[in-house]
């Protein structure tokens, strides 16, 4: 079993990133494709190694070096742990595959340990480009011993274990639960969507916590933010203190205990991995069809149903695209509850809450359209829409039309938060209402326009696609970034020119939203995608 183990856990890897395309590839289209994504990811791990790397020089110079390690191992742990629990499921479940692998004599228990190996991988990655920077600055700045060294090697290795554990744990629960019912899809998005609310409450929860440290518990500073750690994450203070302290005795127990605890979850994924994949994977049917009259539809309606077929079938799909409005309604909703004048005083820049809120608002509606990875995600079956008697304008005017509707109940329900909360004037609300609609527009027509130009049609896990694609990236920035940049706008210039600046960028917005449009429909799906 354990070379079984080893070949799978390879051919995982093989081609982790698309490292094999850019290393075999003959095509020299998917070559530039895999060098662009690569320069994306150097360029946003060198943002990560700066902003960890001043974050902990601006830590030890405030007199706080002692907290530098856990601190570093809470950050990279909470990442692990969220980006874990939303794509578990989809990896070590993956449909793409099984059947090849059921028919050769191997182990289930070997393919879904493999699985998991090739997760520690990617989330030991993510580990270490958050943790080596912070260390590097500590030990640069610090100068510690032999011990600070062997313990910090023999714990980071153990560092991801237990939040995978745990964001295993949630995510075999969530599709064990969905695969006994008959929408699979969507239970497994409802319950991933449930948990990564109670995430937020939960950090919501903890900030309240750390608010309330009062002027005598500022003269011990560095005990009172261990002690807000140990509330967080326990592990990351017992392990930090051993890698300040260079207890290698320390360190080696808590790898122990992380390496315990992650091999009784893999033990257990591996017993109820083939329950678990008999009922995703099978489907009952009924034999009492009867013929009905049927039905004609009209072409955009029929393309859009189309898309929202396909969209709520993938539970990683669906929750990735989703948060991003339920955010926005949880955020004009707390400024209703809250009250703007409150917020004001909350924010560390003299800043109108009622100025930027919606470019705020509309910023959370376009962290992640589902046009930016619509078309990689109809992958071999692609094929099939371009050989329809219809135009491009067509197939993507569906794809951006089912992006609208899903947004559109969030959106209203987040304006109507905000007239309660604002009470703008008869302009005002105008103003209310079209900006955010602009840029929510042009973020659905950009996602497009990004997947057009970074389709990943060969794929075997749905997670590559919705989170680790260059059109996932590029295509959330582009109305992400442009409403923050509205809102800086905004922010920046006098009252009396709030009016005519607002006005302007929504000529501009929707005069780009147009352009892009234009082109998208003038692209040849067949010679280029």
């Amino acid at each position: 079993m354990l070379t079984q183990i080893k070949i799978l856990t390879k051919l995982e890897l093989c081609n982790l990133y698309g490292r094999n395309v850019f290393r075999f590839s003959k095509d020299r289209k998917a070559r530039k494709k895999s060098l662009g994504l690569l320069a994306i990811w150097v360029l946003l791990l060198a943002l990560l190694v700066f902003y960890v790397g001043g974050l902990a020089y601006g830590l030890i110079c405030l007199g706080l070096e002692a907290v530098v390690p856990a601190y570093l191992i809470t950050i990279s742990s909470v990442l692990i742990f969220v980006f874990g629990m939303l794509k578990a499921g989809g990896i070590i479940f993956r449909k793409e595959g099984y059947d090849i692998l059921c028919a050769l004599p191997l182990s289930k228990g070997a393919v879904a340990i493999s699985r998991l190996l090739s997760m520690y991988v990617e989330e030991l990655l993510l580990a270490l480009a958050v943790l080596l920077p912070g260390m590097a600055v500590y030990a640069w700045n610090l100068r510690p011993g032999v011990g600070f060294y062997l313990t910090g090697l023999l714990g980071i290795g153990s560092i991801p274990l237990l939040p995978m554990a745990a964001s295993i744990c949630i995510g075999v629960l969530i599709t064990g639960i969905s695969s006994r019912m008959r929408h699979k899809s969507l239970v497994a998005a409802g319950l991933s969507v449930f948990a990564v609310l109670g995430i937020m409450y939960g950090t919501s929860r903890l900030s309240a916590v750390e608010g309330s440290i009062d002027p005598k518990m500022l003269k011990n500073l560095s005990a009172s933010v261990m002690a807000l750690l140990g509330k967080v994450y326990p592990p990351a203070v017992w392990l930090g203190r051993a890698i300040t302290c260079g207890d290698v005795l320390c360190g080696l127990l808590c790898a122990v205990l992380s390496l315990s605890v992650f091999a009784a979850v893999a033990a257990g994924v591996a017993l109820c991995f083939p329950k678990i994949c008999q009922g995703l994977y099978s489907s009952a049917a009924k034999h009492n069809y009867q013929m009905g009259r049927l039905k004609a539809s009209p072409v955009l309606s029929s393309l859009c149903r189309r898309e929202f077929r396909r969209y709520f079938s993938s539970s990683i799909y669906v929750t990735n695209t989703i948060i991003g409005p339920i955010m926005g309604c949880i955020l004009s909703g707390a400024m209703l509850v809250a009250g703007t004048e409150e917020l004001e005083k909350m924010l560390p820049l003299p800043l109108e809450v009622g100025q930027v809120a919606p470019f705020v608002i509309a910023g959370a509606f376009c962290m992640m359209t589902t046009t930016a990875t619509s078309i990689s995600l109809e992958g071999k079956s692609w094929w099939i829409a371009k050989s329809l008697p219809l135009s491009a304008k067509n197939i993507l005017d569906a794809k951006i039309l089912m992006n609208l509707l899903l947004i559109l109940p969030f959106y209203l329900l987040s304006e109507l938060f905000l007239i309660f909360a604002l009470r703008p004037g008869a302009g005002e609300l105008l103003w209310l209402l079209l900006v955010p609609a602009a840029i929510i527009l042009f973020s659905c027509v950009f996602g497009i326009t990004i997947n057009l130009r970074f389709p990943v049609l060969e794929w075997e896990s749905e997670v590559r696609i919705v989170k680790q694609s260059a059109s996932a990236m590029l295509g959330s920035m582009g109305g992400f970034l442009l409403a923050i940049l509205c809102a800086v706008a905004m922010g920046i210039v006098p009252k009396g020119y709030a009016v005519s600046l607002k006005a302007l960028l929504s000529v501009v917005i929707l005069a780009a939203t147009a352009a892009l449009y234009y082109k998208n429909n003038r692209f040849d799906l067949c010679g280029r995608v």
